[in-house]
């Protein structure tokens, strides 16, 4: 009888501690990532110019289109020339809330992305694996290094069309990072690619810039302003 009340005494006693530890880690990173990510503005990635989206949405081969979150955004067709590399163009995206960004289209069936991003795997139409990597990312020059990641990581994931997420912070101190949106697939002049464009975030709070937990949590996030 003894034996059994003591089990019952240490089970009141771990069992409520071995709850608070698992639940510490979620409670620590909905400080770090969500509360941040909840209060961040999303800014232009380029100074606004007047009348800019309707520029683009007149323009004869541009293609226009509306996200989920009922935002509309157009872009101008990448000009292919002969010496130009055709596995990777940009343009320029801009939408009618005045957000914009540089466009990205690398082919389909390659490796490689841009900023974190190590390689885009297509699934389907709507959807594609992507690999998340450091690839010794750094922003600086030969004298001077303003930000790199030091942490080696390295994960997949499956990102739909529309999905947005942070790839990289901008400094060391949480100021700022960019945040990226997947568009799909598009053909052009007989070439599939995938389109990724991105943009500049700035909290209210700063982030907690650790790797790959930053990419990770912002993923689950629903940028309502893209």
């Amino acid at each position: 009888m003894k034996t059994v009340n003591g089990l019952f005494v240490i089970s009141v006693i771990f069992v409520p501690l071995l709850l608070i530890s698992l639940n510490y880690s979620e409670i620590d990173d909905f400080y770090k990532y969500s509360v941040p990510l909840n209060k961040a503005k999303i800014i232009p990635n380029f100074i606004p110019q007047p009348n800019a989206f309707q520029d683009v949405q007149d323009e004869k081969d541009s293609t226009c289109y509306t996200t989920p979150s009922m935002n509309q955004y157009c872009y101008k067709k990448p000009k292919v020339h002969d010496k130009q590399d055709i596995d990777h163009l940009a343009s320029f995206i801009t939408g009618n809330s005045g957000i914009n960004g540089e466009l990205h289209f690398d082919r389909v069936g390659l490796k490689g992305g841009i900023f974190t991003i190590k390689n885009m795997e297509l699934i389907d139409k709507n959807s594609a694996l992507f690999t998340f990597a450091d690839k010794d990312y750094r922003i600086g020059n030969k004298d001077r290094t303003i930000y790199e990641i030091t942490e080696d990581f390295e994960f997949n994931t499956t990102i739909e069309k529309y999905d947005s997420f942070i790839t990289h912070c901008g400094n060391s101190d949480g100021t700022g990072a960019t945040i990226v949106q997947y568009l799909g697939t598009a053909t052009i002049d007989g070439v599939d690619y995938f389109l990724t464009w991105h943009t500049v975030i700035e909290p209210e709070d700063r982030f907690e810039c650790k790797y790959p937990q930053i990419i990770q949590h912002s993923l689950n996030h629903n940028f309502i302003e893209l």
